[in-house]
């Protein structure tokens, strides 16, 4: 599948522009995870137990919203291309809507009180910011396209999953920093890291010359070609997204604290912590040998590398072989993240680039909104069978990949 790009080279200025932009875009939602259930708390009155639930829900919603909402603004995003010959108008736009009414938040908590219109303004609000966050993700993490050529595209995602790993370790690592900066100052320190993201994307793009864009041809593309193509890329989206959040929100977390803990010494928030950061700074290795090997192959060897790590995870060598199996894991998790947005991006013709993303966004959040929900932390789910639960879905991503290969090496370029 063509991509943008018709080069091989990267574009490292705008490519470290685009991962400030996603570490924004991650240090926002940190953000509003942490303080949603204090407002809820605070504005109906609930318990904490009783606001998080409420919390829950509203990023069920949320994640809902975004199946519809990612693809549909991606796609238009495209057409934007297509017509002005740039996703930049419509990036900025949703930035400064998401902005206003993230800041809306805690000045709707602040000032406006416990009564029955602040009840029914916030969730309604909350709602609408993710909504607002939905609509410029997708155009702005395709144009990685235009910053790499199709056979470097891993290699510019390891930045993104390096800084992506650095942000995810905040929330571990300094939680406790974040409250107590209180609501105000923390929205706004992302709500500046977020425009200022934006605005630096913005002047980096630029430097990008005009050729770089997709050719008018481009346009008579037809989605109904490529409808397969999108399936996949939603269902490894969401298998991804799912097998993530079992992995590092449940496989992972069980064993540091079975294991680890009292074997180290250190505290559940530092290892935790430990292990996002590994695996970001793993990503840069795994971006150097996507050059090597064809992404979609390293993606499946590196599902499979998962799969046998959690198999043997499940057979209890002790703390020193959990160790050595995360970091395999680690190491093979990390090229995954790094290939998944250019899995997507190859699926189908550049043209069709924001659509695409946007389905992989909509499956991946899609999927972790929903089983956040249904099974965390559940008592029921013993630790053997998240562990094979864990296996099955990175097992599906695999097969799923491997049949998107094929699918594109049997199609004529566009």
């Amino acid at each position: 599948m063509a991509i943008a790009t018709p080069s091989n080279q990267v574009r490292w200025l705008q490519v470290w522009s685009l991962a400030s932009v996603q570490g924004a875009i991650s240090l926002t939602w940190i953000a509003y995870g942490l303080y949603l259930p204090k407002f809820i708390a605070e504005v109906f009155a609930y318990p904490v137990e009783q606001a998080q639930q409420f919390a829950a829900i509203l990023l069920v919603i949320e994640g809902a919203i975004g199946i519809i909402v990612e693809p549909l603004f991606g796609s238009l995003s495209d057409r934007w291309q297509r017509w002005y010959s740039s996703r930049m108008p419509m990036i900025v736009a949703g930035t400064i809507a998401a902005t206003a009414i993230f800041i809306g938040l805690p000045s709707l908590v602040i000032f406006g009180g416990a009564n029955d219109f602040t009840r029914l303004l916030l969730p309604s609000l909350a709602v609408l910011w993710a909504i607002a966050m939905s609509t410029f993700r997708s155009p702005v993490i395709c144009l990685l396209a235009s910053f790499a050529g199709a056979t470097q595209l891993p290699l510019a995602g390891s930045v993104l999953t390096l800084v992506g790993g650095f942000v995810a370790s905040i929330r571990p690592l300094a939680t406790k920093f974040i409250l107590s900066l209180g609501a105000p100052a923390t929205f706004a320190i992302a709500s500046i890291a977020l425009l200022a993201g934006v605005a630096g994307l913005r002047s980096a793009m630029a430097h990008i010359p005009k050729q770089l864009n997709p050719s008018s041809d481009q346009s008579l593309t037809t989605i109904s070609r490529f409808w397969l193509n999108l399936a996949i890329v939603m269902f490894v989206g969401a298998t991804i997204g799912l097998g993530i959040r079992l992995l590092m929100g449940e496989v992972v977390p069980r064993t540091i604290r079975t294991d680890l803990i009292s074997f180290t010494g250190l505290s559940f928030e530092i290892l935790l912590g430990s292990a996002l950061i590994t695996q970001a700074l793993l990503a840069l290795i795994t971006g150097q040998i996507s050059k090597l090997i064809d992404n979609k192959r390293l993606m499946i060897f590196s599902l499979g590398g998962i799969v046998a790590g959690l198999i043997l995870l499940s057979l209890g060598y002790g703390a020193i072989a959990s160790i050595l199996i995360i970091l395999l894991i680690l190491f093979c998790l990390s090229a995954v993240n790094n290939g998944m947005i250019a899995f997507a991006l190859t699926m189908v013709p550049s043209s069709l680039g924001g659509l695409t993303i946007g389905m992989f966004f909509g499956g991946l959040s899609g999927a972790i909104a929903i089983f956040g929900y249904l099974v965390p932390q559940s008592s029921i789910i013993t630790t053997p069978n998240v562990i094979l639960l864990n296996a099955i879905v990175f097992l599906s991503a695999g097969i799923a990949i491997a049949l998107g290969k094929k699918i594109t090496n049997n199609s004529e370029p566009v």
